[in-house]
């Protein structure tokens, strides 16, 4: 007989459930005792489980994928669209473990429907173009990014549109080129302000996310990646991001940058190890007269608050320094700033 450890370890539904072969008694008494939780109708979690953010990532894309199948299967004249086809085409694309699969009616007649874990779009005005990932029918990637533009918030869609075009995916002209077709469709200035945004120089999914959330606290935007060198010409550090007028060097740190595959007891000496580098890097640049805003991509996820107070910090403080370094800025050894301020 099927027991708790048989769920899946993200959400199921309770169709799935009887079908790994446990009884409506039990799912009954579980949910009864709090092992696991409704999260929806027919749909429901274990409690407690707790992984690895990369493997919760992964089992959460994964779950996804599974259920566009399933919609797809169910839905024959649709297309997996907007976040469903970001995670079909493998975009760097952030999806809850509760977010409706997202479909596109490209057959039959144009009708937008919500179901139970599903959403159905549509257009009457344009031509939906489609192609095939894997078996499963999906919109354009251009298409795709354009939707996602439109549709998640402004962090999540630069982010993905930063990765994408970095990794040649696609290009912010295709991606333009699909929104000159949806003048009037609603999110659409969203989505060119995303593109007046995009900067492939960011090498990471948090450091473009963490400039959308510089961009809506109506903060000026740090230049990425620029090569900081002491007085003396010494390579000193690789900088995320520099706020050139205010001298800020901006830091958006993820937890990969503290975390290896290690055993448990290796583990703690190698995040004190990149903790003590970082602590003496720091130092390093502050000498040479910048102030550091440092953050961790998960408080610029869910307390975006503290990213503008602290850059805002960095910024008071570092106006009362000189800067006696130097920047390799466009092949050339440059003082501040680098750019002319905005107006």
């Amino acid at each position: 007989m099927a027991t708790l450890r048989d769920l899946p370890l993200t959400p199921f539904r309770y169709a799935d459930a009887l079908a790994l072969g446990l009884t409506r008694g039990q799912l009954r008494h579980l949910l009864r005792e709090g092992w696991i939780t409704r999260l929806r109708y027919g749909w429901y979690a274990v409690v407690g489980v707790a992984l690895p953010a990369g493997e919760r990532w992964d089992l959460t894309r994964q779950d996804q994928l599974r259920r566009v199948r399933e919609a797809l299967a169910d839905h024959p004249g649709c297309a997996a669209s907007h976040t469903s086809g970001g995670v079909v085409h493998n975009l760097p694309l952030l999806v809850s473990p509760l977010a409706d699969v997202e479909l596109v009616r490209v057959e039959d007649a144009p009708s937008s429907r919500r179901l139970p874990g599903v959403t159905i779009h549509h257009t009457d005005t344009i031509e939906v173009p489609t192609t095939i990932v894997d078996g499963l029918r999906v919109t354009t990637m251009s298409q795709t990014c354009a939707d996602v533009l439109r549709t998640r918030r402004l962090p999540h869609a630069l982010a993905m549109l930063d990765g994408a075009v970095r990794a040649s995916q696609v290009s912010a002209d295709e991606v333009r080129g699909v929104l000159d077709t949806q003048r009037r469709w609603v999110g659409r200035p969203q989505a060119l302000q995303v593109l007046d945004l995009l900067d492939a120089r960011r090498e990471s999914w948090g450091e473009a996310y963490s400039a959308g959330v510089i961009h809506l606290a109506e903060l000026p935007q740090p230049i990425p990646q620029v090569e900081l060198y002491d007085e003396h010409f010494r390579f000193v550090a690789r900088l995320d991001g520099l706020l050139d007028h205010e001298q800020v060097a901006t830091e958006s740190d993820g937890e990969v940058k503290y975390r290896i595959d290690a055993t448990a007891d290796t583990a703690e000496r190698v995040a004190r190890s990149a903790l003590t580098a970082e602590t003496s890097r720091q130092r390093r640049i502050e000498r040479l007269g910048l102030e550091v805003a440092r953050w961790m991509t998960e408080e610029a996820m869910h307390t975006p608050e503290v990213v503008a107070h602290r850059i805002n910090a960095a910024r008071s403080r570092a106006l009362s320094r000189p800067f006696i370094g130097w920047v390799l800025w466009e092949g050339e050894f440059r003082k501040l700033p680098l750019l002319p301020r905005a107006a």
